[in-house]
């Protein structure tokens, strides 16, 4: 894809870039570690969900020679939202503050560069062009019209449009809603005709 602005790769990249932002500012000890770690929440929540929705459905259908393991990428999903909760409810100048940032950092490096190092160069091989930009539209879409919203005991809640797509509370299993599909998703989108 090398140069291309306008792709599900691309604005996936850039997704990364500014999570990876938001991780460095978490390590700096200061007064906005807590701000930071609501704002964190929401944007991984928001980016693991398109990623269901857009992302690993195509990857899934147009490369051949590999098979995504999907309760891997469910696991990372569900150890990050984790790590992210507790943060939420520990005091941010305590050491296990830290510890928790030090492993949230090593985790979603680690699932950055798997995507960025195996699926992404895979899907550029494989994918129509045209397709990756539709998705990538769509992605963008439903990036800024999902909201997250806390719940009680620290849980969080995505909802798009009124659906509820994914949950999550303490103590209970992460569940995305298992009737949503990017065609659930879709109509609800603004594409280009």
């Amino acid at each position: 894809m090398g140069g291309d602005d306008s792709s599900l790769i691309s604005v996936i990249t850039r997704d990364h870039r500014r999570l990876g932002d938001l991780l460095v500012r978490l390590t700096a000890r200061g007064s906005a570690r807590d701000g930071l770690v609501d704002e964190m929440t929401a944007e991984v929540m928001r980016h693991a969900v398109a990623e269901e929705l857009y992302l690993y459905p195509l990857v899934r259908e147009v490369v051949p020679e590999w098979v995504v393991d999907s309760a891997e990428h469910a696991d990372i999903d569900a150890r990050m939202e984790r790590m992210l909760t507790d943060l939420s409810v520990t005091r941010p100048d305590s050491p296990a503050f830290d510890a928790l940032i030090t492993r949230l950092v090593v985790v979603s490096r680690q699932a950055i560069l798997h995507e960025e190092l195996e699926v992404f160069p895979r899907l550029a091989r494989h994918a129509d062009r045209r397709l990756l930009t539709d998705l990538e539209t769509m992605f963008r879409a439903f990036s800024k019209a999902a909201v997250v919203e806390k719940t009680c005991d620290a849980g969080r809640v995505i909802r798009f449009h009124g659906l509820v797509l994914h949950r999550w509370e303490p103590g209970l299993p992460i569940c995305a809603a298992p009737h949503m599909s990017p065609q659930d998703v879709t109509p609800h989108l603004s594409l280009p005709a």
